[in-house]
């Protein structure tokens, strides 16, 4: 029988080296029936064009201006449907993959159906016994969103699947039943956050969310993102206030809110605060 086309989306912004090193190792992997479709984010470097002239077996799209993480991808996923995807795995350029990661985890979507969204083990690229995160959870209360065993040795954890509230958008898989419900990654976001409100909304529309250890990526880091000063920070701040806003009950966003202040309050004390996180922190409120 054949198995399930799976689509796999690479995003790539000013990141050539990272990008070919992870497809290298997509061509490792196990499982038979998949495609990718690499999408460059306006990298203005002709990596388009080296990409397209590299790997001519896949689909390479040029998004003509830079609008972040989800409208790049949303790019990817809307081809992937096009295609007849009944999966698709997000993936970000700074990462190599165990060769039977997507075999695990689709075997595992397949036995399960209440689960709409799944993600790896994610290890630490340059050192690859530590985990950086296997899942996380939502706490609309405190705008916190704690990753599950970050820093772990593997050796020391289950291997047991993990029910979360999110998993972490370097890699994700998620079905095309899923999809057709909950709609594209919100785009509102920029960067941080989008893959935590898209796993939210699948958890509100009754479908679980579970991170599976035994499938193994490993992730360099935030190698995109830090190649622009000061972004991280800014996007973050500003994102964690327009995450509650659009999904916090009242309560929970009140409750949230004096938290936040509080926070600020001390981090004035200590001499601490800055004034653009203060900007963000406003512009997240106001937007």
């Amino acid at each position: 029988m054949k198995k399930d086309l799976v689509m796999i989306i690479i995003l790539n912004y000013k990141g050539l080296e990272d990008t070919i090193e992870c497809i290298a190792s997509v061509k490792k992997i196990s499982y038979t029936n998949f495609s990718c479709v690499i999408v460059d984010n306006n990298s203005e470097d002709n990596s388009y064009e080296k990409l397209n002239n590299m790997f001519p077996e896949y689909k390479v799209i040029q998004s003509l201006e830079n609008n972040g993480y989800a409208s790049g991808n949303n790019l990817g996923i809307k081809y992937a449907l096009q295609e007849g995807a009944e999966y698709v795995c997000i993936l970000n350029n700074d990462v190599i993959v165990d060769p039977d990661f997507l075999t695990i985890l689709i075997k595992y979507m397949k036995e399960n159906n209440t689960v709409g969204i799944t993600g790896p083990g994610i290890f630490e690229y340059f050192h690859p016994a530590i985990i950086q995160s296997t899942g996380a959870t939502i706490n609309l209360y405190k705008g916190a969103v704690p990753i599950l065993n970050g820093g772990m040795v593997a050796e020391k954890i289950s291997n047991d699947n993990i029910l979360c509230d999110y998993v972490g958008g370097a890699c994700l898989v998620i079905k095309r039943e899923t999809l057709e419900k909950i709609d594209l990654i919100p785009e509102c976001y920029f960067l941080f956050f989008e893959e935590t409100e898209w796993c939210l909304k699948a958890k509100k529309n009754n479908y679980d969310v579970v991170c599976v250890p035994q499938a193994k990526i490993f992730h360099k880091g935030s190698a995109s993102i830090n190649k622009i000063s000061g972004l991280s920070e800014y996007y973050f701040s500003r994102n964690q206030v327009l995450f509650e806003k659009r999904n916090a009950s009242l309560f929970q966003f009140v409750c949230f809110s004096v938290y936040l202040m509080l926070k600020l309050m001390h981090s004035l004390l200590l001499g601490k605060l800055k004034l653009k996180k203060i900007q963000a922190i406003y512009d997240g409120f106001r937007k």
